[in-house]
C-alpha cells in the first residue's frame, strides 16, 4: 500500500512539474495560434455518433489563456423532488387477499466540479498533443420518506438519508485535431485520484417499535480507465 502511495506522489509531482515549466515545443505555425482568448463548449461523442455531456458534466467549456495553454471547467448539477403513491393487491398460497398501499417523498441535490489546466506540448498545423491536471469536487445529499400499510403487517414508516462528499485530483493526456477553424475533435485518457466519505441513515418505525441504523464509509480510490472522445466548438 505504501509503495502505491509513493508511486502516486511521484506521478502527480512529475505532472505538476511538467505543467509548470514546459512551454511550447513547436515554433511552427499551428491552429492554436488563432485560439488565444477564445471560449469553447465541449460535447461527448457517444455511440452512433450522438452528442452527450462531456466528462459526465452538465456543462463543459474551455478558455484559452494563451496560444499553448487553456483552462477547462465542467459543472454537473443534480436536483430531484418527487412523490409516489402505490396500491397493491395480491393473493397468497392460502388464497388470502392481501392489500397494501403506500406513498413516498424523495428529494435530493448535488453537484460536481471538474477543472483542469491544460498545456499543449507539441503541435502541428492542425493537430496538438496536450496534458492537463486539476482538482475535482463532488457533493450529494438525498432524503426519502415513505409510509406503508397492509392487512398483514400493519402500518409502518421508513426514512433514508444519504450524504456523499469527495475531493481529489484529475489528470488527462490527449490529442486534438482541428478539422475546421472553429471545431476540433479530441481523444484523451484520464486518471482520477480522490478521497470520498459517505454516510447513510435508516429509520423504520412500527406501531410498537423503532429501528435506526447508520452506515459510514470512506476511502481513497484511483480510477484510471476512462476515455473521452469529444467535439469542441470555439467562438
Amino acid at each position: 500500500m505504501k509503495h502505491k502511495k509513493y508511486h502516486l506522489i511521484y506521478f502527480f509531482s512529475l505532472l505538476f512539474f511538467i505543467l509548470s515549466f514546459i512551454s511550447t515545443a513547436s515554433a511552427q505555425t499551428s491552429y492554436l495560434d488563432s485560439l488565444d482568448g477564445k471560449f469553447s463548449l465541449q460535447f461527448q461523442i457517444s455511440e452512433n455518433f450522438t452528442l452527450s455531456d462531456f466528462q459526465g458534466a452538465t456543462l463543459s467549456g474551455k478558455y484559452h489563456l494563451g496560444k499553448r495553454s487553456a483552462l477547462r471547467l465542467g459543472i454537473s448539477i443534480y436536483f430531484n423532488d418527487s412523490s409516489l403513491d402505490e396500491h397493491e393487491t395480491y393473493i397468497d398460497t392460502l388464497n388470502i387477499i392481501n392489500d397494501s398501499e403506500g406513498n413516498s417523498d424523495r428529494n435530493g441535490v448535488g453537484f460536481t466540479i471538474n477543472s483542469q489546466y491544460i498545456a499543449y506540448l507539441v503541435s502541428t498545423d492542425d493537430i496538438g498533443f496536450y496534458i492537463g491536471s486539476g482538482p475535482i469536487f463532488s457533493f450529494h445529499n438525498s432524503d426519502e420518506e415513505s409510509e406503508r400499510s397492509s392487512n398483514s403487517s400493519g402500518k409502518y414508516t421508513t426514512s433514508h438519508s444519504e450524504d456523499f462528499f469527495s475531493i481529489g485530483l484529475d489528470a488527462i493526456a490527449g490529442v486534438e485535431w482541428s478539422f475546421h477553424k472553429n471545431m476540433s475533435l479530441s481523444a484523451e485518457y484520464g486518471i482520477k485520484f480522490y478521497y470520498y466519505h459517505e454516510t447513510d441513515n435508516y429509520t423504520t418505525s412500527y406501531e410498537s417499535a423503532t429501528r435506526t441504523e447508520e452506515r459510514t464509509s470512506e476511502g481513497i480510490q484511483l480510477t484510471a480507465n476512462y476515455i473521452n472522445f469529444g467535439l469542441t466548438v470555439y467562438f
